[in-house]
């Protein structure tokens, strides 16, 4: 079995980043892995505490087969940060692990990570792969796997061949937003990457998670999960930028397995109730709730449409 490398980018979460590095090196196949690590350049004083602890913390990390890490001398951005991390590790492997710096994982994460990269690496059907399933979804499989529309970075994995540009995503957000078959498509899969594409544009922003989201309700593929979950985040916490603060995220049960066991059926299926269940998962079920959120999104939506604000 091929081990593919772990990228992770990082700022100044030490606490976060440490955690995340410690469970993946519990983890089986991590002496076979190299872990792939961008510590960007603090954009101003404030940073400069936690980035210095993980500077000092990184000649430190043992258990991989290699540790390689990029020490940015300017401030690129987390995009910008990751990006150069997956053009790297694309140079050496034809798959690539990416986790952001607050995740903690199971001991079989690398172990189903790496064995659902090298079963759906030529399945059209499969575009990426994730070791977290939320909490609404569990007990929905009984295979071992789940397939899902929504993209979530939360430990992914992607195939070079399959990885999609910069400028195919940024295309496909246009083609969506200028044509209202597309877009009610879409709010009707998943409702709140959706709403998020609305404000990623408005910010001038390019989310990975939310683009290939919708390159799976689009392209008709799907991302593969483990039906238990292998992953768990932390950064609800208020010190992540785009998340929420809701710390019971960081109490989600996962797996304890040291392997991860050959699921029953392996056909990619996108079940009705993982289509409900992904609906309601970010949506309110009380209609006057759902109709007033409704509205909303449709009133951003015209706003978008007259203003054809995209700057990215």
């Amino acid at each position: 079995m091929t081990c593919y490398p772990v990228i992770i980018p990082t700022l100044n979460r030490y606490d976060h980043f440490r955690r995340c590095v410690e469970s993946l090196a519990r983890n089986t196949h991590a002496n076979e892995t190299e872990l792939i690590i961008g510590l960007d350049f603090p954009p101003s004083a404030k940073y400069e505490e936690g980035w210095r602890k993980i500077k000092d913390y990184l000649p430190t990390i043992k258990g991989f087969k290699a540790v390689t890490i990029f020490e940015r001398e300017t401030n690129l951005g987390a995009v910008r940060n990751n990006q150069g991390l997956s053009d790297y590790a694309f140079t050496h492997y034809d798959a690539v692990i990416s986790t952001e710096d607050d995740n903690e994982f199971s001991p079989c994460f690398l172990d189903y990570m790496n064995k659902m990269l090298e079963h759906f690496k030529d399945d059209p059907r499969v575009f990426n792969v994730s070791g977290y399933l939320p909490s609404d979804l569990a007990g929905l499989s009984t295979s071992g796997l789940l397939f899902t529309k929504e993209y979530n970075a939360w430990g992914g994995g992607t195939w070079r061949h399959k990885n999609p540009t910069f400028e195919e995503r940024r295309e496909l957000v246009h083609r969506i937003l200028h044509s209202t078959k597309m877009s009610w498509k879409s709010f009707m899969t998943y409702p709140a990457a959706f709403r998020m594409m609305l404000k990623m544009v408005k910010l001038g922003a390019m989310w990975g998670d939310v683009t290939k989201t919708q390159i799976n309700i689009f392209n008709e593929t799907l991302q593969v999960r483990p039906a238990v979950s292998l992953c768990r985040n932390w950064g609800n916490d208020g010190s992540g930028v785009n998340c929420r603060i809701d710390k019971s995220i960081a109490q989600q049960p996962i797996s304890e397995a040291l392997t991860f066991e050959e699921p029953v059926n392996w056909e990619p299926y996108y079940l009705e109730k993982v289509a409900r269940a992904t609906f309601h998962l970010t949506w309110p079920k009380n209609p006057i709730l759902f109709l007033g959120k409704l509205l909303i999104t449709i009133l951003l939506y015209l706003k978008y449409r007259v203003t054809h604000h995209f700057t990215v």
